[in-house]
């Protein structure tokens, strides 16, 4: 005899209702793929720049033109804001690497250190 069900199939997913949906979506699926199974949790830079190709290449598959472009506009601002220093969400990047000043040329090297 079949064992029997006790709850009925569940419905297919509904595409995501908002960017922001899609993308949190997104996250839990990519999460598991990029696990590094060691404990120490996913590889966040390889899914990043995963994600930047993926997105890259669907967007020049885009038959539309202008919608494309607007697109990666809204993308390309985001990610400047990022760059800047800020979230885009009001709230200053505080993680990540401290960048180097662009002109280092009036700095010199410290001089020998005296005998202790």
């Amino acid at each position: 005899m079949a064992p029997r069900r006790t709850q009925p199939p569940r419905p297919p997913a509904a595409p995501p209702a908002t960017v922001e949906a899609g993308a949190a979506r997104v996250r839990a699926l990519l999460v598991p793929l990029f696990d590094r199974k060691d404990g120490s949790g996913a590889d966040w830079p390889l899914m990043l720049e995963s994600l930047f190709r993926a997105g890259f290449e669907i967007a020049d598959g885009r038959p539309d033109d202008e919608a494309r472009r607007a697109i990666m506009r809204r993308v390309h601002e985001g990610s400047y804001t990022r760059l800047a220093g800020d979230s885009g969400e009001g709230k200053p990047v505080t993680a990540g690497p401290v960048s180097a000043p662009a002109n280092t040329a009036f700095l010199k090297p410290p001089g020998p250190r005296p005998p202790k």
